[in-house]
């Protein structure tokens, strides 16, 4: 384990959505500018916690039988801001039914998103991009096409290797540190697939060609894409909000009161008790790295309350994997989110 999280760039991406709500149009390019190098920040620690549990063995997949015209629309989504910002076409044509996948919906998307934002990142603005998508003896396979920068022979057999990238001569500023292909090539061997990649060189742009089993259409579970949340026009809640880190703490108390809800902070366990037995909090969010008595002793204790304990608690932490969200919902929580978190998602936490 390498003993990272984006738990530090929590509190600067949710100081960056209260500016955002407030709608201080004075910094808005400064603020753009935070925001890009942010992402950029957890996408790259992210490459690196999912090398730490890939090759230490501890990714579990969640695989069900699965259209992958529907996992193919989470990967555009995940990758649309990057694919938007360099203004690149991107031609789809990949049937809505007859190519059912046994997969890790969540894992499988993340395999797609990452061969979207290589090519996008390995294409020039206003380049295009194609996925093609067909059954052939059995099997689903998919192709990720780009007009970019293409790969050099000497290249091609390691663009799948760890930390190893093609020179970056459009704009090195898009560069990670070459784990994306690594990550890719692992979970789709993981999933009992395979990938390929071509490329007649330099200047010629490159291919990615997954091929995954298919399963009978028959098999296909009916899994409906996800609404984006919109603003909630319940009444605002009381919400209770702990963290140690004064930053996230006071950072995610006024995005949720840009939200229409009154909240209070403590940062450690005893004192949110004690927050709690005054304040009569509807709802906690509750980090799990607390000192003294951390998330999980904190949840199991507002539940015992005499008085009114919250009718939901929400789990917030640096750790996404699902033996941590099994222990957060063992003990007690509703919700676990995984810094940093988005508005919409902080937003459906508090009301769902």
């Amino acid at each position: 384990m390498l003993g990272l999280s984006c738990a530090p760039l929590a509190p600067i991406s949710t100081a960056l959505q209260v500016m955002a709500l407030k709608s201080d149009a004075s910094s808005e390019k400064q603020r753009a500018i935070i925001k890009r190098q942010v992402d950029h920040l957890v996408r790259l620690v992210d490459d690196l916690l999912d090398i730490s549990r890939i090759t230490t063995g501890r990714v579990e997949l969640k695989r069900s039988a699965i259209e992958l015209h529907e996992v193919l629309a989470r990967a555009i989504e995940m990758s649309s801001p990057l694919l938007e910002e360099r203004r690149h076409s991107l031609t789809v044509t990949v049937p809505r039914t007859g190519l059912t996948v046994d997969a890790d919906p969540t894992r499988l998307a993340q395999v797609i998103a990452n061969l979207l934002t290589n090519a996008a990142k390995y294409t020039e603005p206003e380049g295009r991009i194609t996925v093609t998508a067909s059954r052939e003896d059995g099997t689903v396979v998919l192709t990720v096409r780009d007009s970019g920068i293409g790969i050099t022979a000497e290249m091609l057999p390691k663009v799948f290797d760890l930390f190893t990238q093609e020179r970056q001569a459009i704009d090195r500023s898009r560069g990670g540190l070459g784990l994306g292909l690594a990550i890719v090539k692992s979970l789709v061997a993981m999933h009992g697939g395979s990938i390929t990649a071509h490329s007649e060189g330099r200047g010629r742009g490159s291919a990615f060609t997954l091929r995954l089993p298919i399963v009978g259409a028959a098999a296909s579970a009916a899994h409906g894409a996800q609404p984006i949340a919109t603003r909630s026009h319940r009444a605002g809640r009381r919400v209770l909000v702990v963290d140690d880190n004064i930053d996230a703490a006071e950072a995610l108390s006024e995005l949720i009161t840009e939200m229409g809800h009154t909240t209070r902070v403590a940062h450690d366990g005893p004192s949110a008790l004690t927050a709690a037995a005054e304040f009569h909090p509807e709802v906690a969010v509750l980090d799990l790295g607390l000192p003294v008595m951390d998330g999980y002793e904190l949840a199991r204790r507002l539940k015992q309350l005499p008085s009114t304990p919250p009718a939901r608690l929400i789990a917030v932490t640096g750790y996404g994997q699902e033996k941590d969200r099994q222990r957060a919902a063992e003990a007690g929580f509703d919700v676990h989110l995984v810094k940093p978190a988005t508005i919409e998602q902080v937003e459906r936490a508090l009301t769902g």
